[in-house]
């Protein structure tokens, strides 16, 4: 089952995957899957909490930036975590969406 998941290096989680051909698995198999994907879905805020204290960091930073280009740099990162954290939202609410989708 460990390769209905890949794992995301932007968003540094697994996700289930997008190519998945759900008739290679049988009903239980189906169902596991569903329950993993869930429980992977509520562990998003977990990585959320972990790059909303990155951001906070870097935000720290920005006041003893001694360069434009630093204070840019930092900035940038805080506007690509932002980013993921967007995506791991939508990612984890989307779960239910997707089991709508989804016929056992």
């Amino acid at each position: 089952m460990q390769e209905a998941f890949t794992f995301d290096t932007r968003l540094g989680v697994n996700v289930l995957r997008k190519d998945l051909d759900w008739n290679q698995y049988t009903e239980e198999e189906r169902k596991k899957i569903w329950s993993q994907w869930q429980l992977l879905c509520s562990g998003m805020t977990n990585r959320v909490s972990e790059l909303e204290k990155e951001i906070m960091e870097r935000y720290e930073l920005m006041y003893s930036a001694k360069t434009e280009d630093e204070l840019h740099r930092l900035n940038d990162e805080m506007m690509e975590m932002a980013s993921v954290i967007c995506d791991l939202n939508i990612l984890a609410r989307s779960v239910y969406d997707e089991m709508n989708k989804v016929h056992f």
